[in-house]
């Protein structure tokens, strides 16, 4: 059955539950059959002990003749009862494992998958049908919500008609009630991981929460209102506070209680009300919460804010890794109990300075693309990595921070590539964080790969996005390639690059010719965001008098041409007029050209790749749920005929069974029934599911 295609599972599952519901209404017509039957028995049975009292043995012949027709018409009832008793208990058993395959399918696989993309497009990879995914698996929900409820009923609605019904002494009885009662057990457990289970972030938080400031999210519960829950959930309210990564892995391994986690941290507006639009989302958005204070964390140096690069001694304050925790008050549903219902956010990081903030992204960015979705004590992230798995994360990051349209080039890549890979070295160590994001770019640099790119990064998004756009911005290139270029062009040119000697900075390469008529390259000092606030790079450019004469930009681009692009209020702020009485001054870059320049050697290396963690793919939230006995209602006239006042008297096993006559023989063990896998509901701690008062 395992080997079905979900959309036969789907149909099976339907036509199991519809057929259920025919078994139990012939179950219900049988059992009423069986207790009249008996009832009549018992009628005959007091008016033959009557005459027999009163010594009428010529009237006794039609009575005894009439009562073994009425045991044997009743024992017949009572075989065909078991049989369907039998059918009935099959079709449940057939119809929780559909379900138990189905739900192992859509949380293991398909939400799984769905979280996992989630999880990578904060890193920037596309995930454009992400919501349409998310309401094809919440359609899923609800239907296995539907599915599951409906057989849950008829199994306890057939426990409750056994155990109401007249108490024959047989196995085939004991047995057909302990199956009902496992396989309600079953259910129960299932519906209630998936209710846990559906309860999800639908908008993840900003990777890296800054405090004082806003953030955004949103959480859903997707069985949606299929059984009734928004009534329930008129009163109660979704709670986030924000707690330890540490804590969270034990929550999600049912090692901690959520009502045992410290919040460390303080959220304004930290609660909302789960309410159902249009769409039939049942959500609750968080737009107005804010991160006031985050506990054990300390400002940078003084005067760290002013250096672009992040700082190692700032470094340490973002080591610490945290989740947002949100919780919906406990709710009843129906007779299965309270459910007491949470979910986790991604790992997320924390800054209260802007100098932390190239470390805290540097820390995510890896997480995000290369750390399990599930979370499981112990783990660790991945420690090291190949380059070409790099290169797509960093691809992806690049477009989605810069919100440039133009990508990362193959030779980008290649020349980044020089950076972290040792060249021509045939059986390359794999990449670690260490290697990525802290160990120095080289020795003579005080900056780490990561602190270098994001920098350019923030250089790009802030003053070159139109550069780097239209191509005008070579960027990746060494100085002495640069050098080289542009000595080997036809006509004079000049180049765009990043330093890499410098974070965040540009410099612009040019060739003039010396006294002989040879050709000299030489690289201004590159200029950071702070030097582009107070001259752009276009009014640098335009103003340069060495450039004056130079007319292409690096390979054959017409520099006027690309200056047009950036009209005069850009090149030279105000005009000659001024309220003040004042004339505007302006700002002339002029470049020192007596010193030819010195080229600047690369240095790269890798690390030892360390063990990688294996991380378990399926992760849910579990809760508890207070169950209350098995009786359900099953009818006012059902409930009337099984109480009837002809087997008051017939409340012991022995005097049913005198009844039927000496014809009657008891029903065998009924079938044991087909397992149902649950494993992956049975990995976790049982003790969290239930609590019994």
């Amino acid at each position: 059955m395992s080997h079905c295609s979900v959309d036969e599972l789907r149909t099976s599952l339907a036509n199991a539950t519809k057929d259920t519901h025919n078994l139990w209404e012939e179950n219900k017509d049988l059992q009423g059959r069986f207790v009249n039957d008996l009832n009549e028995i018992s009628r005959i049975q007091q008016a033959i002990t009557q005459l027999e009292r009163e010594h009428r043995q010529d009237q006794l012949q039609h009575p005894r003749h009439s009562m073994t027709e009425m045991q044997r018409r009743a024992s017949q009832l009572y075989s065909m009862l078991t049989t369907k008793r039998e059918e009935i208990v099959k079709k449940l058993n057939d119809g929780t494992n559909f379900v138990a395959l189905l739900q192992n399918q859509l949380i293991s696989d398909r939400l799984f998958d769905w979280k996992n993309r989630q999880k990578l497009a904060q890193v920037g990879v596309p995930f454009d049908n992400r919501d349409a995914m998310l309401d094809e698996i919440q359609m899923e929900f609800e239907f296995l919500a539907e599915q599951n409820w409906q057989l849950h009923m008829f199994a306890s609605w057939t426990l409750d008609l056994l155990t109401r019904g007249p108490q024959i002494n047989d196995s085939h009885a004991h047995s057909t009630a302990a199956n009902l009662t496992t396989l309600t057990d079953q259910l129960t457990k299932l519906l209630f991981m998936l209710i846990s289970q559906s309860f999800v972030v639908s908008i993840q938080p900003e990777p890296v929460l800054k405090t004082q400031h806003k953030f955004v999210t949103e959480v859903r519960l997707l069985i949606g209102d299929k059984l009734g829950i928004r009534q329930h959930l008129v009163n109660t309210n979704v709670t986030v506070k924000i707690i330890a990564e540490e804590e969270a892995k034990l929550l999600s391994a049912t090692q901690m209680n959520h009502k045992d986690i410290k919040s460390v941290g303080s959220i304004s507006n930290d609660y909302e009300k789960m309410t159902m639009d249009e769409r039939g989302h049942m959500a609750a958005k968080f737009n107005n919460s804010k991160l006031t204070r985050i506990a054990h964390r300390k400002p940078p140096p003084k005067g760290a804010a002013a250096d672009m690069k992040c700082a190692v001694n700032v470094q340490a304050a973002t080591d610490q890794k945290y989740a947002l925790l949100f919780h919906i008050s406990p709710f009843q549903l129906g007779t299965l109990g309270k459910f007491d219902v949470w979910t986790l956010s991604l790992p997320l990081m924390v800054t209260v300075h802007g100098s932390q903030d190239c470390d805290a992204q540097g820390a995510i960015i890896w997480h995000r693309a290369f750390a399990s979705v599930s979370r499981s004590p112990g783990s660790t992230d991945i420690a090291a990595v190949s380059w070409k798995d790099l290169t797509h994360v960093l691809q992806h990051k690049f477009t989605l921070f810069t919100g440039a349209r133009r990508q990362l080039s193959d030779s980008d890549l290649s020349y980044l590539s020089e950076k972290l890979v040792v060249p021509n070295v045939p059986d390359q160590k794999p990449i670690t964080f260490h290697r990525f994001a802290k160990q120095n770019l080289r020795d003579d640099v005080s900056f780490s790969f990561w602190e270098w790119f994001f920098a350019i990064m923030q250089l790009i998004k802030q003053k070159l996005l139109k550069f780097w756009d239209e191509g005008w911005l070579v960027g990746f290139i060494s100085k002495q390639d640069a050098s080289q270029s542009m000595m080997l062009s036809n006509h004079p040119t000049f180049l765009l690059r990043f330093s890499d000697t410098q974070t965040g900075a540009v410099s612009i390469g040019f060739v003039c010719e010396d006294d002989d008529g040879q050709k000299v390259p030489f690289h201004l000092a590159p200029f950071t965001i702070k030097d582009l606030d107070q001259l752009s790079l276009a009014q640098r450019i335009a103003s340069c008098p060495q450039l004056k004469e130079i007319r292409y930009l690096y390979p054959n681009m017409d520099k006027d041409e690309m200056l047009r692009y950036f009209d005069s209020e850009e090149r030279n702020r105000g005009g000659p007029d001024s309220p003040t009485g004042y004339i505007q001054s302006e700002i002339v870059m002029v470049a020192k050209t007596s010193n030819k320049p010195s080229s600047t050697s690369v240095i790269s290396g890798g690390d030892s790749p360390s063990p990688q963690s294996v991380q378990s793919k399926s992760e849910w939230s579990p809760g508890e749920v207070i169950r209350p006995s098995q009786s359900m209602d099953i009818g006012d006239d059902l409930a009337s005929m099984l109480s009837s006042s002809g087997l008051d008297s017939c409340s012991g096993h022995g005097d049913v069974e005198s009844l039927l006559g000496p014809g009657f023989r008891p029903q065998l063990l009924s079938q044991p029934l087909q397992h149902i896998d649950l494993s992956f509901v049975d990995s976790y701690d049982n003790s969290a599911f239930f609590r019994h008062e």
